[in-house]
C-alpha cells in the first residue's frame, strides 16, 4: 500500500508528510534532508501477517532516533534492512558502519540509531515483532554486530530482497501470511546462528527448516540444475527426508517447483519493460528446456498459451 508519494505534495509540506510518514510506520525518529527544498520520496507498508514490510525510495536523507527519543518511545520491531542503490550509513552503539546494495543490516528499532544515505537512494525492510521473535533483545543486537558469520547470511538476505522488493504484489497473494511466517522463522534463524547461541541454534535451525528449504528454491527458480538431489545437499538433510516434508505440507515438490516457475515466467511475458527477446528465451530463464512442455504446462496453468498471453498484453497495451 502507498503511504507517500510526494510528487502529490506541495514542496512546502513534504518534510513533515515524510516524517510523520516515517514515524508512524517504522520508528519515532527525526528526519533530515541532503535538500530539503526537493524532497523526493515514495513510500509503501505491505502486510504480511506476523511481519511487514516498508519500503522508503528518497532523496538523500537522515534519520535519527535519538537517546531522549528511545527513552519516551517504546518500539517493539526488530528490522532486515537492505541498502538499495547506494552506500547507505548506519550507526548504533556508539558504532558507525557503511553498508552498500548487497549488504543486510539487522536492527533493534528499540534502541538509538541514526540511518541514512546521499543521493538517490532507498531502504526496502522487513518488520517482525521482537515479542514474535522470542528472543531476548541483548541476543539481537549480538547477532548485529556478525551478521556476515552466519551461514544462513545469503540465504535470508536474498530472501529478503525478492520479498521486499515484490511486496505490493505478495501481499495481496492468498499465501502472505503464510511467506510473514515463512520470513519471521528465517529472520529467528539468522539471529541464533550469528548469536552462535549452541543452545538456541539446534531448535531454530529445526523449526526454519521448511522456511530454509522454500526460500533456497524460491531463490534458485531460474538454475535449470534444480533438483531434489541439489535441493536436499543445500539444506543438509536427505532426498527421503525433503520428500517427506513436502508430503507433510501437502505439496508435491516437482509441481510446487513448476507452478512458481511458471508464475515467474508470466509475470516476465506481462511485464511492461521486457527483460528477453522471445517467449522461448523466458522459458528458458526459468529453467523449461523444452518449449512444448512449457506452452502445455502454461496453457494448463492460466487458460492461455504463452503466445496468446503476450498477444492479449499487446492489444491491451495499444
Amino acid at each position: 500500500m502507498l503511504v507517500l508519494d510526494t510528487h502529490s505534495l506541495p514542496e512546502g509540506e513534504r518534510a513533515e508528510a515524510f516524517q510523520a510518514t516515517v514515524s508512524a510506520n517504522c520508528s519515532i525518529s527525526m528526519a533530515s534532508f541532503e535538500d530539503a527544498g526537493t524532497i523526493q520520496a515514495r513510500m509503501t507498508v505491505s502486510d504480511f501477517g506476523p511481519a511487514k514490510v516498508f519500503n522508503i525510495d528518497a532523496s538523500g536523507t537522515t534519520l535519527r532516533r535519538t537517546p531522549r527519543i528511545a527513552r519516551a518511545v517504546t518500539e517493539s520491531s526488530i528490522v532486515l534492512a537492505l541498502p538499495m542503490r547506494t552506500d547507505n550509513h548506519m550507526t548504533w552503539a556508539r558504532e558507525e558502519r557503511l553498508f552498500g546494495p548487497r549488504d543486510l543490516i539487522l536492527v533493534d528499532l528499540s534502541q538509538p540509531y541514526v540511518y541514512g544515505w546521499t543521493g538517490n537512494g532507498a531502504s526496502y525492510a522487513l518488520h517482525v515483532d521482537v515479542d514474535h521473535l522470542g528472543l531476548p533483545r541483548d541476543m539481537i543486537h549480538a547477532a548485529a554486530r556478525e551478521l556476515r558469520g552466519s551461514p544462513l547470511y545469503d540465504l535470508v538476505r536474498d530472501h529478503v530482497a525478492r520479498v521486499t522488493a515484490q511486496a505490493e504484489t505478495l501481499a495481496g497473494s492468498p499465501g502472505a501470511a503464510e511467506l510473514g511466517a515463512a520470513s519471521a522463522e528465517l529472520m529467528r534463524a539468522l539471529v541464533v546462528s550469528a548469536a552462535s547461541d549452541g543452545r538456541r541454534l539446534r531448535e531454530a535451525m529445526e523449526s526454519s527448516l521448511q522456511a530454509r528449504v522454500q526460500a533456497y528454491v524460491r531463490n534458485n527458480l531460474r538454475d535449470p540444475s534444480l533438483t531434489p538431489a541439489s535441493i536436499a545437499a543445500a539444506n543438509a538433510i536427505s532426498v527421503r527426508a525433503l520428500y517427506k516434508m513436502y508430503e507433510a505440507m501437502g505439496q508435491s515438490l516437482e509441481q510446487s517447483i513448476i507452478e512458481q516457475r511458471l508464475q515467474g515466467a508470466r509475470t516476465d511475458l506481462t511485464a511492461s519493460r521486457q527483460r528477453y527477446s522471445s517467449i522461448a528465451a523466458v522459458a528458458r530463464a526459468w529453467g523449461f528446456s523444452n518449449p512444448s512442455f512449457f506452452s502445455s504446462r502454461f496453457r494448463t496453468a492460466f487458460g492461455v498459451t504463452p503466445r496468446q498471453l503476450v498477444a492479449m498484453r499487446s492489444v491491451t497495451a495499444d
